[in-house]
């Protein structure tokens, strides 16, 4: 970990993070509380980037990689078709159900 930490990207993503903790800090304080939210999340964001990319190409250290993790092509092509099958059931239901929470509401 500490040896993917040292590259030059490294440096860039512990300032960001540094500098959206102490937006996260100040932020309530003069009653912005949708910037701390934002910065909170942009904080947490860059944690998991720099530990993504400082982990590269590795998932579980040592033995499963980015290479070796993935299933096979036709299980892959099959959840592509089943994702689109169920976006297709799923999205008009979605969509209706907004449109029937969103009315008018009614005294």
């Amino acid at each position: 970990m500490y040896h993917g930490l040292t590259h030059w990207w490294a440096p860039l993503l512990l300032a960001g993070t540094s500098l959206m903790s102490g937006v996260a800090l100040v932020a309530p304080w003069r009653r912005k509380f949708a910037l701390a939210r934002m910065a909170a999340l942009s904080q947490v964001t860059l944690i998991l980037a720099g530990w993504c990319l400082a982990q590269y190409p590795n998932l579980v250290t040592p033995d499963l990689t980015v290479s070796n993790a993935h299933a096979p092509e036709i299980t892959l092509r099959l959840l592509v078709l089943a994702l689109g099958a169920g976006a297709i059931v799923l999205l008009p239901s979605l969509a209706f159900l907004f449109h029937l929470f969103k009315g008018q509401e009614t005294r």
